[in-house]
Protein backbone atom coordinates (compact mmCIF):
# COMPACT_ATOMS: atom_id res chain seq x y z
CA UNK A 1 0.00 0.00 0.00
CA UNK A 2 1.38 3.30 -0.71
CA UNK A 3 1.49 6.46 1.16
CA UNK A 4 -1.69 8.24 -0.96
CA UNK A 5 -3.74 5.18 0.17
CA UNK A 6 -2.85 5.11 3.85
CA UNK A 7 -3.36 8.92 4.11
CA UNK A 8 -6.78 8.77 2.25
CA UNK A 9 -7.56 5.72 4.87
CA UNK A 10 -6.57 7.60 7.91
CA UNK A 11 -7.89 10.94 6.67
CA UNK A 12 -11.54 9.16 5.76
CA UNK A 13 -11.67 6.62 9.27
CA UNK A 14 -11.72 10.07 11.34
CA UNK A 15 -14.78 11.31 9.54
CA UNK A 16 -17.42 10.56 11.81
CA UNK A 17 -21.50 11.29 11.44
CA UNK A 18 -21.20 14.63 12.94
CA UNK A 19 -18.93 15.45 10.63
CA UNK A 20 -20.45 14.40 7.66
CA UNK A 21 -23.69 16.01 9.05
CA UNK A 22 -21.61 19.36 9.11
CA UNK A 23 -21.04 18.79 5.30
CA UNK A 24 -24.00 18.44 4.35
CA UNK A 25 -25.36 21.46 6.29
CA UNK A 26 -21.78 23.30 4.63
CA UNK A 27 -23.59 22.44 1.07
CA UNK A 28 -26.86 23.27 2.05
CA UNK A 29 -26.00 26.47 3.34
CA UNK A 30 -24.11 27.07 0.04
CA UNK A 31 -26.86 25.96 -2.29
CA UNK A 32 -29.58 28.12 -0.31
CA UNK A 33 -26.88 31.29 -0.80
CA UNK A 34 -26.65 30.25 -4.71
CA UNK A 35 -30.20 30.27 -4.85
CA UNK A 36 -30.74 33.36 -3.39
CA UNK A 37 -28.46 35.03 -5.20
CA UNK A 38 -29.87 33.60 -8.33
CA UNK A 39 -33.80 34.72 -7.45
CA UNK A 40 -32.66 38.45 -6.18
CA UNK A 41 -30.69 38.79 -9.46
CA UNK A 42 -33.99 37.66 -11.28
CA UNK A 43 -36.26 39.45 -9.24
CA UNK A 44 -34.50 42.45 -10.22
CA UNK A 45 -34.31 41.85 -13.62
CA UNK A 46 -38.09 41.88 -13.76
CA UNK A 47 -38.52 44.58 -11.22
CA UNK A 48 -36.30 46.65 -14.08
CA UNK A 49 -38.54 45.90 -16.74
CA UNK A 50 -41.42 46.20 -14.97
CA UNK A 51 -40.18 49.76 -14.04
CA UNK A 52 -39.54 50.71 -17.89
CA UNK A 53 -42.66 49.79 -18.63
CA UNK A 54 -44.08 52.07 -15.75
CA UNK A 55 -41.88 54.90 -17.43
CA UNK A 56 -42.90 54.51 -20.93
CA UNK A 57 -47.01 54.82 -20.34
CA UNK A 58 -46.68 58.72 -19.93
CA UNK A 59 -45.72 58.54 -23.32
CA UNK A 60 -47.95 55.86 -24.69
CA UNK A 61 -50.54 58.65 -26.16
CA UNK A 62 -47.85 59.99 -28.15
CA UNK A 63 -46.76 56.83 -29.88
CA UNK A 64 -50.15 55.61 -30.77
CA UNK A 65 -50.57 58.98 -31.92
CA UNK A 66 -47.53 58.62 -34.26
CA UNK A 67 -48.30 54.96 -35.52
CA UNK A 68 -51.89 56.06 -36.32
CA UNK A 69 -50.42 58.78 -38.28
CA UNK A 70 -47.92 56.86 -40.62
CA UNK A 71 -50.74 54.33 -41.13
CA UNK A 72 -52.82 57.19 -42.39
CA UNK A 73 -50.39 58.29 -44.77
CA UNK A 74 -49.78 54.46 -46.17
CA UNK A 75 -53.45 54.14 -46.58
CA UNK A 76 -53.18 57.79 -49.00
CA UNK A 77 -50.22 56.58 -50.95
CA UNK A 78 -51.98 53.05 -51.09
CA UNK A 79 -55.10 55.09 -52.94
CA UNK A 80 -53.27 57.44 -54.90
CA UNK A 81 -51.36 54.42 -55.74
CA UNK A 82 -54.84 52.38 -56.53
CA UNK A 83 -56.14 55.09 -58.31
CA UNK A 84 -53.18 55.71 -60.86
CA UNK A 85 -53.04 51.89 -61.87
CA UNK A 86 -57.29 52.40 -62.35
CA UNK A 87 -56.27 55.32 -64.94
CA UNK A 88 -53.75 52.91 -66.44
CA UNK A 89 -56.18 50.15 -66.28
CA UNK A 90 -58.65 52.34 -67.95
CA UNK A 91 -56.37 53.47 -70.82
CA UNK A 92 -55.00 49.98 -72.07
CA UNK A 93 -58.62 48.72 -71.94
CA UNK A 94 -59.30 51.59 -74.43
CA UNK A 95 -56.86 50.65 -76.38
CA UNK A 96 -57.24 47.55 -76.48
CA UNK A 97 -60.97 48.21 -77.65
CA UNK A 98 -59.56 50.68 -80.23
CA UNK A 99 -57.33 47.92 -81.47
CA UNK A 100 -60.37 45.77 -81.87
CA UNK A 101 -62.42 48.00 -83.92
CA UNK A 102 -59.68 48.27 -86.78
Amino acid sequence: MDSWQQWKIVCLTTISVTDVENVYILGLLRTGFLLFGVGGYLACRVIRKMWAAVQSIPKLPAMLDGVCRAIKIQTEMLREQNRKLDTILEQNRSLAAVGHRS
